[in-house]
């Protein structure tokens, strides 16, 4: 496989649209959420890394374009209960990842993407940096959103 720049991801035109469409509007959310955020390309995939991230595993979480769902890696240290509410949306809960439907409504992705990269601030020991409220450094993550 080439190795790809980390837009090429975002334009791949061998992508369906709905999986193209789904990989932008997590970059969108993303950038909103947490506008110092670093992308990188690791493991042949598009990552999201916090501002004061310093190790290649420091990411908020990795995504990949599946056939039938998004893949979003990088869950460690989460059990299936913590997504009980996503998982009632359709959400797959695997070990370390989770299988997201590319139909899930918007407002759940995002409250998604929040829960996960809460977590894994908190678990690489990075400060949650904040721009606008957007997150707070006394912030935890819920068992349920």
């Amino acid at each position: 496989m080439d190795k790809k720049d980390f837009d090429e991801y975002f334009t791949d035109k061998s992508l369906s649209v709905s999986q193209l469409e789904r990989l932008q509007l997590t970059r969108t959310l993303v950038n909103e959420m947490y506008p110092e955020v670093q992308e990188r390309v690791a493991y042949n995939m598009p990552g999201f890394y916090p501002k004061l991230a310093t190790k290649s595993n420091q990411q908020l979480f990795l995504v990949q374009a599946q056939k039938n769902w998004l893949g979003i890696y990088g869950t460690d240290g989460l059990e299936p209960e913590d997504f009980a509410t996503f998982i009632r949306q359709g959400v797959e809960v695997g070990k370390g990842s989770l299988r997201v439907p590319y139909d899930l409504n918007e407002e759940k992705f995002k409250s998604l993407l929040q829960f996960v990269m809460k977590h894994n601030f908190i678990r690489h020991g990075i400060e949650l940096m904040h721009d606008k409220g957007k997150f707070s450094g006394n912030d935890k993550p819920q068992k349920t959103l």
